[in-house]
């Protein structure tokens, strides 16, 4: 791999991004004589000396030195972002999860006499991928068919559409790798490190010599870890679904019925595959919703001055992501921790909790009791007195 600089901070230094510290600041100081207006009358003296300071800003500091290094590695300096203002990309709810990727998809689309193909980036979770994957594909052959040019069009778009599935690692490491700075920023360690640890995936090894050290920084260890599984092979067999089923139509021409987007958008889904976002209900009549993506629950409004729903922990307690023991864990809470109840399961052996920051997970019904147990912090959601 080649030295990155885009925006050649190391550059006006004389220096490259292997340098010491000592040989930053050694450098500095020779070329801030040199070009400080005060000595040096030259026109662009001036703008030498601007960058040579902002260079050196940047570079003192090993954190910003690390993140500068790092957005290196993804951008080019035509595309390098504000380093002081990054924003998380999210996933197609709206919701800030690390567990993402981004999949470039070729579109067809039909014209009156002609068609067209367009490139998308589409990013989403490991639970959106296979709807993303195969609307694109329902999309291409319902949308895009005009005749035998759009067949050979298409055709090629499901080549392209299914080779291009975790192949466009150089858009994946720039996604984490971002997401993994815009984490950190905001404070958010362990999303951080999640997003940092993905990007290893993609990365290589210069890049994950830069991404070890990052991770380091957030001070989150990552033995416990736990990523979600991506089933690239079956999302690469997705691109085939429409064809086959349009095959199959094709063996029965005498057939009256008429498969609409929708049916065929069912008929390829699977019932423990679909995607239930919450929606929260308070009782002022303002409606949130939560960052979880589960099966079906049943909804308890959420009235902050009801103490009638505060539980508090038998015992340390793991919060799971969902309504079962093989979901991730979220985050664990100490004994008599108190938190609301906010949804149940049909089956009544899953809560759904509020906790104090306003995030949801679930716990297994048995290992709670009503009541408040620890003291409520002041500024919690669960609980705001009248």
């Amino acid at each position: 791999m080649s030295m990155r600089d885009p925006l050649g901070y190391y550059q006006i230094l004389d220096l490259t991004p292997a340098a010491s510290e000592a040989e930053i600041k050694a450098n500095y100081r020779e070329r801030a004589k040199r070009w400080h207006p005060d000595h040096n009358t030259s026109e662009e003296a001036t703008e030498k000396f601007q960058h040579l300071s902002v260079a050196y800003d940047v570079l003192k500091d090993e954190k910003s030195r690390l993140i500068y290094d790092l957005l290196s590695q993804a951008y080019v300096s035509k595309n390098f972002p504000d380093m002081s203002n990054l924003k998380v990309y999210k996933d197609r709810a709206g919701i800030e999860n690390p567990f993402i990727r981004t999949f470039s998809l070729q579109k067809v689309w039909g014209k009156i006499v002609s068609t067209s193909v367009r490139n998308d980036d589409e990013i989403c979770n490991a639970l959106e991928a296979p709807a993303v994957v195969l609307k694109a594909s329902v999309s291409n052959w319902l949308l895009g068919w005009w005749g035998i040019p759009a067949l050979f069009k298409n055709v090629q778009a499901i080549a392209h559409n299914y080779s291009a599935i975790n192949h466009n690692r150089s858009q994946n490491l720039t996604l984490l790798i971002h997401n993994a700075i815009a984490y950190y920023q905001d404070n958010k360690m362990e999303k951080s490190m999640l997003s940092a640890l993905q990007a290893k995936e993609y990365a290589d090894d210069k890049q994950k010599d830069l991404l070890e050290r990052f991770i380091r920084l957030t001070g989150v260890r990552t033995d416990k870890a736990r990523l979600p599984h991506w089933n690239y092979a079956k999302l690469k067999m997705l691109q085939l679904a429409v064809p086959i089923m349009l095959f199959v139509v094709a063996l029965f021409p005498l057939t009256s019925s008429v498969i609409s987007d929708a049916e065929l958008m069912k008929l390829f889904a699977k019932k423990d595959e679909i995607t239930y976002f919450q929606r929260v209900k308070f009782s002022n009549g303002e409606q949130t919703v939560d960052d979880i993506v589960v099966s079906k629950v049943l909804n308890i409004p959420v009235d902050v001055n009801d103490t009638s729903k505060l539980y508090h922990f038998k015992g340390e307690a793991k919060v799971m992501y969902g309504p079962a023991k093989e979901f991730d864990v979220m985050f664990e809470l100490p004994e008599n921790h108190t938190v609301r109840i906010s949804g149940v399961t049909p089956d009544s052996k899953w809560y759904r909790v509020m906790v104090d920051n306003g995030e949801m997970g679930f716990v297994p019904v048995d290992v709670l009791e009503k009541g408040i147990g620890a003291p409520i912090p002041e500024n919690s959601k669960i609980y705001s007195p009248n």
